[in-house]
């Protein structure tokens, strides 16, 4: 039964491997934050929610708040999935002992989606008030 168990392979701790793994964990557990916060954004959105009540409520309702939510939702779909990329690519740097300073392509695409999201989210939440 152990047999079908894959034994972990063992990387020698040469300069700085812990480090830089602790570093491609890191930023995994930084890009699942910020979807999360943006999941929650969305929700936000969806439901009306507000910190603080006001007077005069925003009319980010119908359409166009499905819309935000959406886009929000989408921009944290993105994050994970440039996490994930990020964190794949750096692995296997790691594995095959290459250096992986420079972040994937992909990656920085996607973040800039999603940094773009989030800028248009506060345009229009700053419009409506």
């Amino acid at each position: 039964m152990s047999s079908f168990i894959p034994r972990p392979e063992m990387i020698q701790n040469s300069g700085s491997t812990a480090r830089d793994f602790c570093m491609l964990e890191r930023n995994l557990l930084s890009h699942l934050k910020l979807a999360l916060l943006l999941s929650l954004l969305s929700s936000s959105v969806l439901l009306r929610a507000r910190l603080v009540q006001e007077d005069k409520p925003t009319d980010l309702s119908g359409t166009k708040g499905v819309v935000v939510a959406s886009l929000q939702f989408a921009a944290a779909l993105a994050a994970i999935m440039a996490g994930a990329w990020e964190y794949k690519c750096g692995y296997s740097d790691l594995r095959n002992m290459h250096a992986f300073l420079v972040a994937v392509k992909p990656h920085l695409g996607l973040m800039t989606l999603v940094s773009a999201v989030v800028f248009l989210t506060c345009i229009i939440v700053l419009a409506e008030s």
